[in-house]
């Protein structure tokens, strides 16, 4: 439901890239690769003839529920760990997969698989537990629409679940989020520090009743930042 709140936000703003829904054909944004999609495709692949035929990303999240069954869920991780674990062998040097000795471990069912889907301390976690994941959202990159993205992630249009029982945070893959974060900061300090010359500027001249004094005193201060 985080990710249904945050693609509809997304498509109201014309931010993301969209292709035809596979069950009404009206164009949505395209589903992120997430950890849901990977239990998406796992539970249509392996627990229902149903959505066989259908798109993982056209679950009911209904159904989702029901079939997201203990057993469902232990299976599911042992797949996420070892798609981990190869993911850690593909990794270890700079061989590509076809060259790897992987020995007696077995292959990722997955044919698309991105590491970042767990955090790095899952592999050897007892009992297995994804702490944190990472989702991607096929978004625009145009720098207004970065801009409009990156106000509506500070509005809160962007589903936080606001950590009942996740919490969840917004980014680019170019940290574009940070940099206008930054920029913004940057700009308010600016403010502080020319608002506070000012005040430096009347102090001295009531104290030294000199200009010159207080100019060379205001160059002093400039010449300290480095």
């Amino acid at each position: 439901e985080v990710e249904e709140d945050t693609l509809t936000a997304l498509e109201n703003s014309d931010s993301c890239y969209k292709c035809p829904s596979a069950s009404n054909g009206v164009d949505r944004c395209i589903s992120p690769y997430s950890l849901v999609l990977l239990a998406r495709q796992y539970l249509a692949n392996n627990y229902t003839s149903e959505f066989a035929t259908t798109a993982a990303t056209s679950i009911p999240c209904d159904n989702l529920r029901t079939l997201w069954t203990p057993s469902a869920q232990s299976e599911f991780t042992s797949m996420l760990q070892k798609c981990a674990n190869w993911a850690l062998v593909v990794s270890s040097n700079n061989q590509s997969a076809e060259q790897k000795d992987f020995g007696n471990l077995d292959e990722c069912p997955f044919s698309q698989f991105m590491p970042t889907v767990v955090d790095d301390l899952f592999p050897a976690s007892y009992p297995p537990t994804v702490r944190y994941t990472s989702s991607f959202y096929a978004t625009k990159k145009s720098g207004s629409i970065l801009e409009r993205m990156y106000e509506d992630a500070e509005s809160k249009k962007y589903d936080g679940s606001d950590g009942n029982p996740l919490s969840g945070v917004y980014d680019t893959t170019e940290s574009d989020f940070y940099d206008f974060y930054s920029d913004s900061i940057v700009g308010r300090d600016m403010s502080l520090a020319v608002g506070s010359a000012g005040v430096t500027v009347v102090a001295m001249i009531i104290h030294t009743k000199s200009p010159f004094l207080t100019l060379m005193g205001l160059f002093q201060i400039i010449l300290s930042f480095p």
